[in-house]
């Protein structure tokens, strides 16, 4: 296929679609990931879409999640989802052991798993959340180390590209991760790169990944990948999710937990 050609069809499945991946599109027009991540620069440079981390998005895609992302408060975040968010948080909950060293990323349903926590003894508790540390100050029962970084305050939450070797002292048992977005093709992802770059250290800093997301988030679109979901230890979420996704996830090695909102405490 021309190149001209192959252009114009990677912009229309941009445009249809809303995203696009390196290999996929190798794969589709039989040519080398080196050949499509140069069509996507050229694309990129001539307006066409978004380039992303191992793949690109429509332009408009990008522009309407950061509209919602910037026009929601923390405060009206906290009431979207809220039973299944506390539901999620509890059932989180119950993987954690007194003493145990965990890492909880910022959110309003990891915000719930820190309230879910406060019968737990000595734990220790790395966190970029601001309203997580404040939870886990509450009960008293954890010593927390918050991270440094730029206040984000829609997620309440430190936020910063991490330097080389910044996590090299940081061991954790488990994380748990609440992101913008979950696809079964591109991952776990975020709105901002350097959020998903946050993350991404906080990942390569525990033993076991835990993603903590209400069902919502299977048809959010994430700009900027975290990971694949081979890094994903297990998916905690509601019983909204699609029977499909689920058999998919567990296919791909992952393990579905699903909370009940009728069980969560108000």
């Amino acid at each position: 296929m021309l190149k001209a050609a192959r252009h114009k069809e990677i912009v229309v499945l941009v445009q249809g679609g809303g995203a696009v991946e390196v290999s996929a599109l190798a794969e589709r027009f039989q040519t080398s990931p080196i050949t499509i991540r140069r069509d996507l620069i050229e694309l990129h440079e001539r307006g066409l879409l978004e380039r992303t981390r191992g793949g690109a998005v429509s332009g408009e895609v990008i522009a309407e999640g950061w509209a919602r992302y910037e026009s929601i408060s923390y405060a009206e975040r906290e009431r979207e989802n809220f039973r299944e968010k506390r539901a999620i948080a509890e059932l989180a909950a119950q993987l954690v052991s007194d003493g145990d060293c965990i890492l909880v990323n910022g959110g309003t349903t990891s915000r719930h798993l820190a309230e879910a926590l406060r019968g737990h003894h000595n734990l220790h508790v790395v966190t970029n959340g601001l309203t997580v540390a404040m939870e886990f100050a509450r009960s008293q029962n954890a010593s927390v180390y918050l991270l440094p970084g730029t206040v984000d305050f829609k997620k309440m939450a430190s936020v910063s590209r991490p330097a080389p070797g910044a996590f090299d002292d940081i061991s954790v048992r488990a994380a748990f991760l609440g992101v913008h977005g979950i696809s079964l093709s591109g991952g776990i992802g975020m709105l901002s790169p350097e959020e998903a770059a946050m993350n991404r250290a906080f990942i390569d800093a525990a033993q076991t990944v835990n993603v903590i997301v209400d069902s919502s988030k299977f048809c959010s679109q994430a700009i900027f990948r975290i990971a694949k979901l081979d890094k994903v230890t297990r998916v905690i979420t509601d019983a909204g999710i699609d029977p499909g996704a689920r058999q998919k996830l567990e296919s791909l090695g992952v393990e579905v937990l699903v909370a009940s909102p009728e069980d969560a405490s108000l």
